[in-house]
């Protein structure tokens, strides 16, 4: 996707309201919602795919899904952050699941530099508020019990299935299911708090 004007800073302004003009085919702000969270989902995308330009790839798609159902954004269901997040992980997956049915060996570019440096299209700005939506991440990640954030670690960064998560552990799915959807839900809860300025 043709990359939005680096010079546009990423105003105070709500992602609902954003994902609303995206809905009516408003470019401009796809770009104010891709400089406000393109460097968190690199970030994400990195992680999973362990490679740079797959990476850059996955964002682009990441990014124009969300352009192409934009109209079907429900505010009361998620954060267009939490949404992002989704759409990567489940493309990331497909992208991971692919490689191993092709014995394809997925290699750790490790001149690659941080997704918070990489996402090229983020402003400053964007990079600032991504960095505090990182920390906020690992803050709620480090309140979940070392058993329940390696079973989301497993299956966000590595796209494990539940099932795969629970032979990895040793653990019964079920257990593995509660871990993680306790994990979904402080994250979710994590990520609803308001970004702009002001108290708690």
């Amino acid at each position: 996707m043709p990359a939005p004007a680096r010079s546009m800073p990423a105003p105070a302004g709500d992602d609902a309201e954003l994902m609303r003009r995206i809905a009516g085919g408003d470019e401009r702000a796809l770009g104010i919602l891709y400089d406000r969270h393109s460097a968190t989902v690199f970030a994400l995308s990195r992680r999973m795919l362990r490679d740079s330009l797959a990476a850059e790839e996955l964002l682009g798609d990441v990014f124009c899904e969300l352009w192409r159902r934009a109209d079907r954004f429900d505010a009361g269901r998620g954060s267009a952050l939490a949404l992002l997040m989704t759409l990567c992980r489940s493309r990331g997956i497909d992208r991971l699941r692919s490689a191993r049915a092709h014995g394809e060996v997925v290699l750790d570019d490790d001149a690659a530099v941080d997704g918070s440096v990489r996402a090229e299209a983020a402003s400053p700005l964007a990079g600032v508020v991504a960095d505090e939506e990182r920390a906020r991440v690992v803050g709620a990640l480090g309140e979940l019990a070392p058993e329940q954030r390696h079973a989301l670690e497993l299956a966000y960064y590595e796209g494990l299935s539940h099932s795969e998560v629970a032979q990895r552990l040793d653990r019964p799915l079920g257990t593995v299911k509660t871990w993680i959807r306790q994990g979904l839900i402080r994250l979710r809860d994590v990520l609803r708090i308001p970004q702009t300025g002001g108290g708690p």
